[in-house]
């Protein structure tokens, strides 16, 4: 018995040596936060002007999982036998897949126009090939590292660190005293050579989010919905009762993380989850359902309280969620969103240009030294000066409004203008050596034309979602083009049709936004990586769930791998579906790829046990 107890302590401490570089992994790259420069390509510059742009959470997260990465390589290698051990058609599968996926990614980078962000990534992203390849990499790596459920512990316990670190920022970002940007924070988050204004980083969002050491609100929602229904499934099967309290602590620290983000992707997530857990714990959780019921209760009650101590602000972008799902079946095929806005048209006829508004048609030409001001009719439509602005009592313009000046020194004449919605700055006009106007983009650094891109479906809908309707309806035409390969990772914004500016007045409120993402883990695959890449993915994910529901689901009783293996997949169908409407991102994809890995090693460890039994 005593040699049985020797041997099985020699086996785990073997497996948790292998497994240990994935627990540094997982607990450092999602708290990285350090400002880095970044120097944009010509195409960046182009949509930025701006030669550099400054990067806090993705860069170094970057830079330290690629070193993570080689490190696993040369363990890899170094311990080949050891490590490598043949596993089940299951696996296989899913390792054809990795395959076909990386193969794709890479050739997307290597034919890309946009060769230098394909690889490295885009500036406050870093998505490039290089982090892709990194990704499958821990994921490859956990697969064969899990040898073990004595392993497990060592994947929860960073989970739990990364918590309560963004438990405890995210308590300050939502009353509005961001830490990071507090003297302290910028002390650790910025490198002495760069130099900080009394205004401090300019990080924080507005007050009632938070967003931690992972970028984004929104990128919050996503590790909620990857890490919720694990520790609450484990709150609820762990037996000792320190572990239970210690485990239901963090469950709920996860909740304060999911409403004070106001991710609703994540809610989704979850409530996914939710619905796979009772299929594939049903029977289980039906016999014993006192422990879940006053678990549930007491999230609820802490929920509402905490509502109703924040006047309503943790759940604030509820009530939006559950109008988007209801707005999705309305009939809004006849809408046409340019009738919607202040400004629907600009076009260029001639010398001049046309601004189409509900009622009329605004003409502006320069004629004799001076611009002239012209309604559909011809009619000259008078402008006047009030405190340097141009203003007209027009009933039809009233609500346009221009400042004029001159573009440089050497001009000789106001040469630039901008017109004024309701007073806010909106369009920018430069005048041509040949007297022509023309629209310059919000930069003012080139002559642009309004673009009316193809669009697919979300008619009448664009502003779903936070304007999600408006992404996907431009970017799903563009995948004709990337069946095979895509355009490069982390190039979405350069192949967004950004001069769509009517389509974005109607979806933002504001023309000039750049759409840097699709806002959609799928969409992001398929137009960068290409379909073929996205089938792949989708293909490891189906492999992975269909091998767990047929594994664990509505069995009477579970053993701990068992449990283990259920509630890991979960998680990862909570982070799929948050998915929908999040990007992947560098400060939460390493985590979904290792748990993912941890699963899939779950899942044959629990097939082989099942074959020797």
């Amino acid at each position: 018995m005593y040699l049985l107890e020797k041997i099985e302590d020699n086996l785990k401490k073997k497996s948790l040596g292998f497994f240990l570089p994935i627990t540094f992994i997982l607990t450092i790259i999602p708290l990285i936060v350090r400002l880095k420069l970044v120097k944009l390509d010509d195409a960046g510059i182009d949509l930025y002007a701006e030669a550099s742009k400054g990067d806090f959470f993705s860069q170094y997260k970057a830079i330290w999982l690629a070193i993570f990465s080689v490190i696993l390589i040369i363990i890899a290698l170094s311990s080949f036998k050891k490590l490598f051990k043949k596993r089940d058609k299951t696996t296989t599968a899913i390792l054809i897949c990795t395959g076909i996926f990386l193969i794709c990614t890479f050739l997307s980078a290597m034919l890309s126009q946009h060769k230098e962000v394909a690889f490295f990534g885009f500036y406050d992203r870093a998505e490039g090939f290089i982090t892709i390849a990194c990704y499958m990499i821990i994921f490859l790596y956990s697969i064969y590292a899990f040898k073990s459920t004595h392993c497990y512990k060592y994947m929860i316990i960073p989970i739990l660190i990364v918590i309560l670190i963004n438990s405890f920022l995210g308590i300050f970002q939502y009353i509005g005293n961001d830490l990071i940007n507090s003297k302290l924070g910028i002390a650790l988050v910025v490198p002495s050579k760069y130099k900080i204004g009394e205004q401090g980083l300019g990080l924080l969002y507005e007050k009632g989010k938070l967003y931690g050491t992972l970028y984004h609100y929104n990128y919050v929602g996503s590790f909620v919905g990857l890490v919720l229904p694990i520790l609450f499934s484990l709150t609820i099967f762990e037996k000792k009762v320190l572990n239970k309290v210690i485990l239901g602590v963090f469950s709920l620290l996860s909740v304060w993380l999911l409403f004070g983000s106001t991710s609703r992707a994540g809610i989704i997530g979850i409530l996914v989850a939710i619905i796979l857990g009772l299929i594939i714990f049903g029977k289980v959780i039906f016999k014993s359902w006192k422990p879940l019921v006053i678990t549930l209760a007491c999230v609820a009650i802490l929920a509402i309280g905490g509502n109703v101590a924040t006047k309503g602000q943790l759940f604030q972008r509820v009530p939006s969620l559950v109008s988007d799902i209801f707005s999705v079946f309305n009939n809004t095929s006849s809408v046409d969103y340019r009738a919607e806005t202040p400004i629907s048209d600009i076009k260029h006829v001639d010398k001049d240009i046309e601004i189409t508004v509900p009622k009329d048609i605004l003409k502006i030409s320069f004629e004799n030294g001076i611009y002239v001001f012209r309604n559909s009719n011809n009619e000259t439509v008078q402008y006047d000066m009030v405190d340097g602005v141009y203003k007209t009592n027009n009933e039809n313009f009233k609500n346009i409004s221009f400042r004029f000046g001159k573009s440089s020194k050497s001009s000789t004449k106001a040469d630039f203008f901008m017109l004024q919605v309701n007073n806010n700055p909106t369009f920018m006009f430069k005048l041509k050596t040949d007297n022509s106007i023309h629209l310059r983009d919000a930069n003012g650094t080139k002559y642009i034309d309004v673009e009316y891109p193809e669009t697919f479906g979300f008619k009448g809908k664009e502003k779903l979602g936070s304007a999600r309707g408006y992404i996907w309806s431009r970017s799903i035409p563009i995948m004709k083009e990337t069946l095979l390969l895509g355009n490069g990772p982390d190039t979405f914004a350069y192949i967004f049709p950004q001069n769509d500016l009517m389509g974005k007045y109607y979806a933002y409120g504001n023309p000039n936004m750049i759409v840097d993402k699709p806002h959609n883990l799928y969409m992001q695959i398929a137009l960068n990586d290409g379909v073929i890449a996205l089938i792949a993915f989708l293909g490891i994910m189906l492999i992975y769930i269909i091998d767990s529901i047929k594994l664990y689901a509505l069995k009477k009783e579970y053993n701990e791998s068992q449990i283990l293996g259920g509630i890991t997949c979960l998680g990862i169908v909570g982070y799929l579906f948050a998915g929908m409407f999040n990007d992947s991102v560098i400060s939460v994809a390493p985590m979904f790829w290792i748990i993912l890995g941890v699963g899939v090693s779950l899942n044959y460890l629990n097939k082989k046990r099942n074959q020797i039994n």
